[in-house]
This record gives structure tokens, C-alpha cells and sequence, in this order.
């Protein structure tokens, strides 16, 4: 019997080990990180440099700090809303000539043509916009504010049916570009989005509050490929009650191991009666 079992977490061992060699990266020289490759070097400062506790201009005050290249949340393509249906989003950095004019929200997996705004052009460090959906009304509603509380532009309520499943993006007027977190929908084939998750040991800076579970930092490259350097510090937004959607293709590795165990689970059955 302890043989049977012995395979039995040995097809799932093996099962998870194919799961990370399929999506492991290999990255160029001068860039770690796995799925997305972040250069090492920046003009500006690196995002390794930005989320290491303590550091002058970074974005945590105190705490362990994150590993851009091995701390990366996958999948970050389509997200979903928590049991709250409201999320807080609140942009944490900005660095780019581009903050004028970038624009951020999110857009509908089952249509990506369909947006729906979460910041205009020139929102930076502490603006925030509340993303609340509406169960009775079917609705969501988005109101934006600036570093002061004050409302900035009109709420705006949209039929929720579309964005039950959702991704974000990162539009780029002066690059003629919009960027998605799902990276098969950018017209240059590369992520211009990381993710980070929240564990309640790091201090955000600029507000004084911890970077708690169930919040995520989305961590973008504003130029496409070809002209970016990424570095993935362009435009970084924390997003709160929300929790990634797990990829067909994960969810397929992990049956694969469960079949496995199943079967070893009858072979034992045949074997032992």
C-alpha cells in the first residue's frame, strides 16, 4: 500500500514539476525574472531598488521588501472581485513622462473592446478610485478621487454583466498603444504588466499602511517593445478585493495530476481486494 501511495505523490510531484518547467523564463542577459523578464538596470530607479524596504524614494517605509523577479504573482492576466464586490485602487508611483496623458481601468475578458475607466490621464501617487458593484442593480460603479479626497471627473455606473471576469490595462495616447495584463492581447507579443501580492510585513511609504493579503500590486512598462527598457516601473497601481483567475492551461496540469492519483487510487483498489 505504501508503495501505491508513494507513486500516487509522485505522479503529483511530477505533475507540479511540469506545471514550473512549462512556464519557467529563461531571460536575457541583463534582465531576471519568471513569466516576465525586468532588466536589472534603469536610468531611473530599478523596481528591485523601489520595492526594497527602507529604501530613499521607494515604495515600502518598512518590512522584508519584495523580490521583483521571484516574488511575481502567475497568472495576473483576468481577475475577479472579491465577496465585497468593491475594490479600492490607488496608485502608489508613477514614473514616466507619460502620466499626463496615461490612462488605467479595466476591460472585459469576454470582450476586450469593452473598458470601463479607473483613472484619467494625470493621476498620481495617492489617487484612488472605488470600483463598486451593484448586486441588485447589476451594475458597476466607478468614482475616481485625487490625493485629497476630492472627486475627480463624474462617477460612472456601467451594466456589470460584461466585467465578471476582468483584466486591466494601461492606455498610452502618446504611443498610440494600449497595454493589457493579458500579454496576447499586446500588439508587440510582450507582459507590460507584473503583479505582486500583499502579506501584511511591508509598509507602503506614502500613506503609512501595510500591504496587506488580498492586495496586489500591478507593476507596468508604458513603451513597446523596441523602445522600452523595461523596468516596469512606469505606472504602478495597488488594487485591493481582488484575486487572480487561474489559466486553462494551469488548471489542465493540476487535473492531469488528480487523473494520475485516481488511477494509482483504483490500481491499489485491484490490487488489495
Amino acid at each position: 500500500m505504501n508503495t501505491f501511495k508513494s507513486l500516487g505523490f509522485a505522479a503529483l510531484a511530477a505533475t507540479a514539476l511540469i506545471a514550473t518547467q512549462a512556464f519557467a523564463t529563461t531571460c536575457p542577459a541583463g534582465q531576471e525574472g519568471s513569466p516576465t523578464c525586468i532588466s536589472t538596470t534603469s536610468s531611473e530607479a530599478t523596481l528591485e531598488q523601489l520595492f526594497d524596504a527602507g529604501a530613499s524614494g521607494g515604495i515600502f517605509s518598512s518590512g522584508p521588501g519584495i523580490n521583483p523577479y521571484t516574488d511575481q504573482v502567475s497568472p495576473s492576466s483576468y481577475w475577479q472581485l472579491g465577496g465585497t464586490g468593491a475594490s479600492e485602487n490607488t496608485v502608489v508611483l508613477t514614473l514616466t513622462g507619460n502620466t499626463s496623458t496615461n490612462s488605467f481601468g479595466i476591460f472585459s475578458k469576454s470582450d476586450p473592446t469593452q473598458m470601463l475607466q479607473l483613472f484619467a490621464g494625470g493621476a498620481t501617487q495617492g489617487y484612488q478610485t472605488s470600483l463598486q458593484y451593484f448586486p441588485l442593480a447589476g451594475t458597476l460603479k466607478v468614482t475616481e478621487s485625487d490625493a485629497l479626497g476630492n472627486t475627480v471627473g463624474t462617477p460612472v455606473t456601467v451594466d456589470a454583466s460584461a466585467f465578471s471576469t476582468f483584466g486591466y490595462y494601461l492606455k498610452v495616447p502618446n504611443n498610440q498603444a494600449t497595454f493589457y495584463s493579458d500579454s496576447s492581447l499586446n500588439q508587440d507579443g510582450i507582459a507590460h504588466e507584473v503583479a505582486y501580492a500583499g502579506n501584511g510585513q511591508n509598509t507602503i511609504a506614502f500613506n503609512g499602511l501595510k500591504f496587506l493579503s488580498g492586495e496586489f500590486l500591478l507593476a507596468w512598462e508604458d513603451t513597446p517593445a523596441g523602445n522600452s527598457d523595461l523596468d516596469y516601473n512606469d505606472f504602478i497601481v495597488m488594487v485591493e478585493s481582488v484575486h487572480p483567475v487561474p489559466e486553462p492551461a494551469v488548471l489542465g496540469m493540476f487535473g492531469l495530476g488528480v487523473l494520475m492519483l485516481g488511477g494509482f487510487a483504483a490500481l491499489r483498489r485491484r490490487y488489495t481486494v
